[in-house]
């Protein structure tokens, strides 16, 4: 019996289980991290994962299947609402989040990945459009607790502002590489709620 066949038995005890699941999507993910959505293959995951290429096939029938199924497994769709009490402490801990998931390596290859794949999969299209909602909900609940306190005005566009908030960070994960400080962040912010203040009226 081969090796790769007695890792296989070790994982599916009494048949297909949670353990042969994760080692595919553990070495799917791992793929991404190294090689990106372009240079991603399913023979290459089966080999990293010790699990026979015909068993990942079986269950994940195509590359975007699988894909999709690891960058599932890394979300952090569950990212909790901050509650400093104020509007800005809010903000800060909101960017604060988003660039230590981003920039961690599970967050830069799921990202990297995500935009990789944008052009070639439909289903990585989706991908990218419920993750970014995500995120603009998160955002959103911190903009309407601080339109509850009086911090900004009832109007306020929350999509338009945390696409204003977080593109910048976005950007320095993915192109300059430029640290995400701080200071980055406070003057971020500012920008933020200075621009928000100082808007002309709604159907102006």
């Amino acid at each position: 019996m081969s090796a790769k066949v007695d890792v296989e038995s070790r994982l599916r005890p009494g048949g297909r289980s949670a353990r042969v699941r994760e080692a595919v999507l553990h070495a799917a993910f791992a793929e991404l991290g190294e090689k990106g959505y372009g240079g991603f293959s399913m023979e290459a995951v089966a080999r990293r994962s010790g699990v026979h290429k015909t068993t990942v096939y079986r269950r994940w029938p195509t590359r975007e299947s699988l894909v999709m199924d690891a960058l599932d497994s890394r979300s952090d769709r569950y990212t909790p609402i901050p509650g400093t009490g104020s509007l800005r402490g809010d903000l800060r801990a909101f960017g604060a989040d988003v660039f230590a998931k981003l920039s961690s390596p599970h967050g830069r290859a799921m990202l990297k990945s995500l935009v990789a794949g944008v052009d070639e999969s439909p289903e990585i299209l989706e991908k990218v459009r419920a993750f970014w909602r995500e995120r603009l909900d998160v955002g959103g609940a911190v903009l309407a607790r601080g339109i509850g306190r009086g911090e900004l005005p009832a109007d306020t566009d929350a999509d338009l502002a945390v696409e204003s908030f977080l593109g910048p960070i976005y950007l320095r994960v993915l192109l300059s590489g430029y640290p995400v400080t701080r200071d980055f962040l406070e003057r971020l912010i500012d920008l933020l709620l200075t621009g928000i203040a100082n808007r002309a009226p709604a159907g102006a």
